[in-house]
């Protein structure tokens, strides 16, 4: 199966119970996969001894559409919620991954990462209370839907095979957003620790805090001149860092082949997904956030040396 033809199941176990929702979809899918228009992946396909999470960051990867089974147990679910979604959402705009979330139950949709997204079904009339015959539509509906937009997509394919980008010409672009990124978090170290020490001196602060707590800590008692100083940090997270960071992780995406010719790569995507997905779902809600950072307390560390790996890797293809 090709990358175009990979289909990802994402649901909380608990919600499988009483009534096995993925069985049930999968009925409906079969003839997909009959015809091999499809490779349909959930994690009922791992297999004992294999790295799970490895096996489900595959499946992620290699899908073109998820369905997403929302319920209860797919909400509490903090595998789902700090890994599976993040990395799905994150395919959605950067390569076009389209995603089909269904209601299976009674939950929190509209509170959730997921609220923008339009459900399949009403959040307020999940499958759980429908009757048999109206379930059974629902699933059929959706498995036409995803069938329909297969065919779609690879009748567009075979009209227009798009060219893949010259990997020299990608790997220079991701270099010049580390070029632009590192500068622009370089300046804003700088205003960072000036403004640290000009609160700390003013407030007699003493406690020692990690820099995004230190300055969420004491936002309310900035004054005006501190405040400017706060706004043009967080300026450089908003503008620079996020649009670099954005078209790095864009055009690793959409040119999978350089995690091929630099592993490391796989590292930068990773650090990436985590740090847009922060932003995304923290910073860009909090305004009394002006820095975002993730690392290795998250177990995503920015992966060491990577623009002189960049560099060697550009002379030698010269």
């Amino acid at each position: 199966m090709t990358l175009e033809n990979s289909l990802f199941i994402s649901y909380g176990h608990i919600d499988m119970v009483p009534t096995n929702w993925l069985e049930r979809l999968k009925l409906y899918l079969a003839p997909l996969r009959r015809e091999e228009l499809i490779d349909i992946w959930d994690d009922s396909r791992i297999k004992v001894g294999s790295h799970w999470r490895a096996e489900i960051k595959g499946g992620m990867e290699r899908a073109s559409a998820a369905i997403l089974l929302v319920g209860p147990g797919f909400i509490a679910s903090e595998f789902i919620q700090d890994h599976e979604l993040p990395t799905l959402l994150t395919a959605a705009q950067t390569r076009g991954v389209k995603i089909y979330p269904i209601v299976v139950g009674f939950c929190a949709y509209k509170r959730s990462v997921l609220e923008p997204y339009q459900s399949f079904n009403d959040p307020e009339k999940p499958l759980e209370i429908l009757s048999i015959a109206e379930q059974n539509k629902t699933l059929n509906e959706v498995s036409l839907l995803v069938d329909k937009d297969i065919r779609l997509s690879r009748t567009k394919s075979q009209i227009t095979k798009p060219k893949e980008a010259d990997i020299g010409s990608a790997i220079q672009i991701i270099r010049r957003n580390l070029d632009d990124t590192w500068t622009a978090f370089v300046a804003q170290c700088r205003r960072r620790n000036n403004l640290e020490s000009t609160i700390r001196k003013r407030l007699n602060v003493k406690e020692i805090l990690e820099y995004e707590n230190f300055f969420f800590r004491y936002f309310p008692n900035l004054n005006n001149e501190e405040k400017f100083q706060f706004d043009q940090i967080r300026a450089i997270t908003d503008g620079p860092l996020y649009q670099g960071n954005r078209q790095i992780l864009e055009t690793i995406e959409k040119n999978p082949r350089i995690m091929d010719e630099l592993p490391e790569m796989m590292d930068l995507r990773q650090h990436l997904v985590f740090w847009l997905n922060k932003y995304d779902r923290v910073f860009s809600k909090q305004p009394e956030m002006c820095l975002l950072y993730t690392g290795v307390e998250d177990g995503v560390p920015f992966p060491d040396n990577i623009s002189e790996i960049i560099d060697n890797w550009l002379a030698a293809h010269k």
